[in-house]
C-alpha cells in the first residue's frame, strides 16, 4: 500500500494529513508557526518555517506502513521571500497580515495600476500582499532588490528545499500578484517595475503537476525515499473545497480559519470578476474558476474579544456560555469595530459570548447577500476549518444564516484536499470527483 501526504500551510499553523491510496484517512497532525512582529510587519524565519513543515511530513511518514508516494501542499495568502545568487534568503518571510503604508504604495503604483490588479491577477490590491511588500522594499530597502536574484513565496521555497527544483501552480500563484491569471504567464509590467525577469521567478505549471522527486539528502529528514514525488498544490481554500467535496456550481464552502471565506465554484472568469470577489483557478476537470469573499483575520478579532471578556479560558468554556444565550443575545451585537467592546455593558457573560459569534456570522450573512445579488446562489453549504470543532459555533452560524450546514473533514479538509491532489497528480485518481468519492467510501 502506498500513501499520500497532504499539507495545509495556513497562516497560524501547518496541518498535515496521511491518506492511503485507496482513500483512507490514516491520521492528521499539525505544528504552529512562530512569528516575529516588527511594527506593522509579521515575519517568519525561513528555515524555521521549513523545519516545522518538514516535522509534519516526518511525523506523518512515521505513521505509514508503506512508502510515501507523493507529498503535496496548499498554502494561504502570499508570503514573499527574496533570495540571493546562492538561493539564500535575503529577508525573512513577510506574512500576509503585514500592513504597508499607503504612501509607500502610492509612491510606486499609480491609482490606475492599483485598480488593474483585480482584472489581471483576480485579486484586488491589498496593503499586506506581495505587490504591497515590493513597494515597501523599493521605497525603503532598494539594496535588497539590487541583491535579489530570485523572488518567490514561502511555499515555493519549501518545495525547492525538498526537490532542488522551482515551480508554482496557477492557483498557488494567485496571491503572488505576479501572474496574469487569464494568460497564465508572468505580468510584464510588474517584472519591469522591479527589474525582474522570468528567470528570477518560479516557472508556472498547472496544479497537480509533478515538480520533481525528493532530494537524496532530504529522504531521511522527511522519512521518505528518493522516489517520493512532490506535486504542486493550490491556494488553501480551493484545496479545502476538494477535501470537502465542494466542486460544482450551486455548492458553497465556508472555510473558517484565520479568515472566514465563502467559496463558490463557477465556470466563467468574466462572471467571477463581475461579482467583485477574489477569483482563483479551480478544478482541473470541472468548474474552472471559483469566487471567494473573505472576512479577513476575523478569528483574530473573535479571539481579542473572547480574551477581553473571558480571559484565557478554554474554548469549550466560552462555547458553553454562548450556547446558553438566546438568539439575538438580548439586543447585544458586536460589529468588530474598535469601539464595540463598550456595547457589552449591562449584558451577562452568555449574551457576550454568543454575540461575539453571532456578530461574525452576521458578517458572513451580509457577504452572502451581496454575492447573491451578483448571481451566486448556494443550494448546499459545507463548512471546514477550526470552527467546525465546536458544534455550538456551527449551530449558531447555521441559525444566523438560516441554512443547514454540513461539515466534511473539518479542520483537516485543506490537508486532505492536498493529499487527494497528490493522488491525482500521480494518476491514481482520474479527477477531483473520483478522488473525493474514493475517500468518502471509507467514511460511510
Amino acid at each position: 500500500m502506498e500513501y499520500f501526504i497532504g499539507l495545509d500551510i495556513g497562516t497560524s499553523a501547518v496541518k498535515g494529513a496521511l491518506l492511503s491510496e485507496d482513500g483512507r484517512l490514516i491520521t492528521v497532525t499539525d505544528k504552529k508557526f512562530e512569528y516575529e512582529d516588527e511594527g506593522t510587519f509579521r515575519l517568519l524565519d525561513p528555515e524555521d518555517f521549513c523545519k516545522r513543515c518538514f516535522d509534519v511530513i516526518r511525523d506523518l511518514s512515521d505513521k505509514a506502513d508503506g512508502r510515501i508516494a507523493a507529498v503535496c501542499f496548499c498554502h494561504a495568502s502570499g508570503n514573499p521571500l527574496f533570495l540571493d545568487a546562492d538561493m539564500k534568503p535575503l529577508t525573512r518571510i513577510i506574512g500576509w497580515q503585514s500592513v504597508i503604508d499607503q504612501a509607500d504604495i502610492d509612491a510606486v503604483y499609480t491609482k490606475e495600476e492599483q485598480d488593474a490588479f483585480y482584472r489581471v491577477v483576480g485579486w484586488g490590491f491589498f496593503n499586506g500582499m506581495p505587490a504591497a511588500d515590493l513597494a515597501y522594499i523599493k521605497v525603503h530597502k532598494p539594496e535588497i532588490l539590487e541583491k535579489t536574484k530570485f523572488f518567490t513565496m514561502s511555499g515555493e521555497y519549501l518545495n525547492y528545499k525538498m526537490t532542488g527544483k522551482w515551480g508554482i501552480s496557477h492557483s498557488m500563484g494567485t496571491p503572488f500578484y505576479m501572474i496574469d491569471q487569464e494568460k497564465g504567464e508572468y505580468y510584464k509590467p510588474m517584472l519591469d517595475k522591479f527589474g525582474f525577469n522570468t528567470d528570477m521567478l518560479p516557472p508556472i505549471y498547472e496544479k497537480g503537476t509533478v515538480l520533481g522527486t525528493v532530494l537524496p539528502e532530504m529522504t531521511e529528514r522527511l522519512g521518505v525515499d528518493t522516489g517520493t514525488k512532490i506535486v504542486l498544490g493550490s491556494f488553501d481554500h480551493p484545496s479545502g473545497a476538494l477535501g470537502s467535496g465542494v466542486l460544482e456550481p450551486g455548492q458553497l464552502l465556508l472555510s473558517c480559519g484565520t479568515s472566514w471565506v465563502e467559496l463558490f465554484p463557477v465556470t466563467d472568469r468574466g462572471f467571477a470578476l463581475s461579482t467583485g470577489g477574489l477569483v482563483d483557478r479551480f478544478t482541473l476537470y470541472g468548474a474552472k474558476w471559483c469566487v471567494m469573499k473573505s472576512l479577513e483575520s476575523i478569528a483574530v478579532k473573535i479571539d481579542e474579544r473572547r480574551e477581553h471578556f473571558f480571559g484565557k479560558v478554554p474554548h469549550t468554556v466560552f462555547d458553553c456560555c454562548a450556547g446558553e444565550a438566546p438568539f439575538g443575545c438580548n439586543g447585544l451585537l458586536f460589529d468588530f469595530t474598535d469601539g464595540d467592546f463598550e456595547r457589552a455593558k449591562g449584558h451577562d457573560r452568555c449574551d457576550i459570548a454568543r454575540a461575539i459569534l453571532e456578530g461574525a456570522a452576521i458578517m458572513l450573512k451580509d457577504n452572502l447577500k451581496e454575492l447573491e445579488k451578483c448571481g451566486l446562489h448556494a443550494e448546499s453549504i459545507t463548512a471546514i476549518g477550526g470552527v467546525t470543532n465546536s458544534p455550538i459555533c456551527m449551530r449558531i452560524i447555521s441559525e444566523v444564516l438560516g441554512k443547514e450546514i454540513n461539515v466534511v473533514n473539518g479542520q483537516s479538509a485543506g490537508a486532505v484536499g492536498s493529499a487527494l491532489l497528490a493522488g491525482i497528480g500521480l494518476g491514481v485518481y482520474k479527477d477531483e470527483r473520483d478522488a473525493f468519492e474514493t475517500m468518502m467510501r471509507h467514511k460511510k
